[in-house]
């Protein structure tokens, strides 16, 4: 939790500089599905709702800085894969995800939010990088192959580094508003978001088990989120107007 609480510390610090500053404010709310190494193999399968806040620092037409919350949930079956192995393993989690990321978003267009009369800038693609931080913890159980009702299951958690590639579209609906489409693939520096890491890292359990890794468990594990966003421009407007 340390790294953690750093990193938090270093988010608020950054967002009281903003604050300052011109700078947008916004609520998220989508859908996602982690990929890893239990249930489906589909890379963009939402099943789960999540959501979160997003603040933002124009520095020009082409980009500008920014800072994301977000919560996400983990949930996956073997038993709903297309996998015969996975679906004979019978493996499955639940897990919530608190997730902190800071980066560059990138207009693909040059973009003046503020003009109000050039329709060109009224839509505008982008992409988002940076590096991210996620504190998870869940549950995960494996189910007697003859009885799902058979639970043999432990609690997991960690915090680990990730890196977020994200494309999206926003739609200026008026000087001060805009709506944003995105969807995203998260990196996570770990093999853990479903606790198998834990589970193949522990000899005595894979004994007990009597299972071989079915998956790669040398692959780290991903996220993907799909969302729409309703952000609010803040700040001294009259300076966009002298950007170029």
């Amino acid at each position: 939790m340390t790294k953690l609480k750093l990193f938090s510390l270093f988010f608020i610090l950054n967002l009281a500089t903003i604050w300052a500053q011109q700078y947008e404010f916004g609520i998220v709310a989508g859908g996602g599905n982690y990929i890893g190494d239990i249930g489906r193999e589909y890379y963009f399968y939402p099943n789960k709702p999540g959501g979160g806040i997003v603040f933002k620092r124009t520095v020009n037409q082409w980009f500008s800085i920014r800072l994301n919350m977000n919560y996400f949930q983990i949930s996956a079956k073997d038993s709903e894969a297309e996998s015969l192995g996975r679906r004979a393993r019978n493996f499955a989690t639940e897990a919530q995800l608190f997730y902190f990321d800071m980066g560059v978003e990138y207009n693909f267009i040059a973009r003046n939010p503020f003009l109000k009369l050039q329709s060109i800038h009224k839509i505008t693609p982008y992409f988002f990088t940076g590096i991210g931080l996620g504190n998870y913890s869940g549950s995960f159980y494996r189910n007697d192959i003859n009885d799902n009702s058979k639970k043999q299951g432990y609690k997991f958690n960690g915090t680990n580094l990730s890196i977020p590639m994200v494309l999206g579209l926003k739609y200026k609906a008026s000087p001060h508003f805009l709506i944003a489409l995105e969807t995203g693939a998260y990196y996570f520096l770990t093999d853990n978001l479903d606790g198998t890491g834990s589970f193949y890292g522990n000899e005595d359990r894979i004994i007990k088990s009597g299972l071989i890794p079915t998956t790669n468990t040398h692959s780290n594990d991903w996220y993907t989120f799909t969302s729409i966003g309703f952000i609010y421009t803040f700040g001294d407007l009259s300076c966009y107007f002298n950007m170029q």
